[in-house]
């Protein structure tokens, strides 16, 4: 176990100081484009411009890491990604802004792919649950300290897009001086087997329903987190202390419904779950109309927002994994992406539409429809077919977002290996 962590430790690292650089910018877009004048249908469009890129990118970014490699991978798009939060910084243009969240989307998909092989090429069957755990938490801490990095600043400069390209340029640091290789890859970017949706709904309807209302909750809560808080009267500088805490909420509550989703059938603890946080999204909005936005009410709406948000995806993946032959795994992982890229695309526009009408309780009714309307269909499902056996080895499974996506394999032990002579003679040769 020490020794995988040491291996992937500069990824780990990498990764947290990336995703706090990107949480900062959700927060930073959402509050710079208020005072810009953007209207709430402009920044729902931001949002979903992200997340479609994100799904156009799962495309495209297994071919390219295997291509160029993993550690030239990371280097290259989180550079890019650091130039496109400076691009925000310079013109507050929205069409502008959308396009730049378009590419930056197309970027994460490839880290996410890095990210993904990375960490399970690196692990065996016996530690990759608890490898998986600490990625993330790694990865939840950064998205919970970035935002407090706006209060550094002012949202109308430049100084605040400079610290959050500060943040993402730093990440790459760890991953590039790395002592440890990264794992093999063939370097000719060929085909690789591709899960359609509807073949994948054939396989797991409940995995890849999972995983696009996961998408929906999650990118709607990140990409409006911000907005959202606004609404409720906080200031700029308290915004980000919500944001954060509805992360802090969301990293408490994953690890025990992990715990209980090992012993149990996932569905039903999703299921579960899923209606208890439906019918506190709906008390939140109530009380919204009733109350406004008193101090409890907001520590109330902060909670359920985090806990829908991040821990829900972990045991959608792990059911699918349970489900999915070892062989499927890996092809299946950017198809449950991409319906994850979808319902984050989708959220968007909705979420944003549901603020403008009933002010934040209207994002949480939103909420609400969609998190009981799985929680009915998770239990459906679980009255439809019976629970996979439990894994022998008995180790959970632990991811916040896509880029922790599990992708069960074993260990290889040529992935330290390259014949740097068979590269070179074949160089010459061309």
């Amino acid at each position: 176990m020490r020794s995988v962590l040491i291996s992937v430790a500069a990824l780990i690292i990498s990764l947290a100081i990336l995703l706090a650089g990107n949480s900062l910018q959700f927060v930073l877009l959402a509050l710079r484009a208020e005072t810009a004048g953007f209207s709430l249908t402009v920044i729902g469009a931001m949002t979903t411009a992200y997340y479609l890129g994100y799904g156009f990118g799962t495309l495209q970014a297994p071919n390219f890491v295997d291509r160029v490699g993993h550690i030239r991978a990371f280097a290259a798009l989180s550079s890019i990604i650091s130039v496109l939060v400076l691009a925000h910084g310079l013109w507050a243009n929205p069409y502008f802004w959308i396009a730049l969240r378009f590419i930056a989307g197309l970027c994460f998909a490839g880290l996410a792919t890095v990210s993904d092989s990375w960490l399970n090429a690196k692990s065996t069957r016996e530690v990759r649950g608890q490898v998986l755990a600490i990625a993330s938490i790694a990865a939840i801490g950064g998205y919970a300290v970035g935002p407090l990095f706006a209060s550094l600043g002012s949202v109308d400069g430049l100084h605040l897009f400079v610290t959050a390209s500060i943040l993402m340029s730093v990440a790459l640091v760890p991953v590039t001086l790395t002592r440890f290789s990264a794992p093999y890859v063939s370097g000719q970017g060929t085909g690789v087997e591709r899960y359609s949706l509807i073949r994948l709904f054939r396989e797991t309807p409940f995995g890849v329903t999972g995983c696009f209302v996961t998408g929906l909750i999650q990118g709607g809560f990140l990409g409006l987190s911000a907005v959202i808080a606004g609404r409720m009267g906080l200031s700029d500088e308290r915004v980000p202390m919500f944001v954060t805490g509805a992360l802090i909420a969301g990293a408490i509550a994953q690890y025990p419904l992990g715990w209980i989703s090992d012993r149990i059938d996932r569905r039903v603890v999703v299921g579960a779950a899923v209606l208890a946080l439906g019918l506190s999204a709906f008390a939140v909005s109530v009380l919204f109309g009733l109350t406004g936005g008193t101090l409890p009410v907001i520590l109330f709406a902060m909670a359920v927002g985090g806990i829908a948000a991040m821990p829900l995806y972990a045991i959608v993946i792990a059911h699918v994994n349970d489900r999915l032959t070892e062989t499927s795994i890996v092809p299946a992982a950017a198809t449950l992406i991409l319906s994850f890229s979808i319902g984050s695309a989708v959220a968007g526009p909705i979420a944003s539409y549901s603020i403008q009408a009933h002010g934040p309780g209207g994002y949480y009714l939103f909420m609400s429809v969609a998190l009981i309307g799985f929680g009915i269909f998770a239990l459906w499902r679980r009255s439809q077919r019976a629970a996979p056996e439990a894994s022998e080895d008995g180790s959970g499974v632990i991811a916040a977002t896509p880029a922790l996506v599990p992708m069960d394999s074993e260990f290889d032990e040529n992935q330290m290996w390259f014949d740097f002579d068979q590269e070179g003679e074949s160089d010459s040769a061309g």
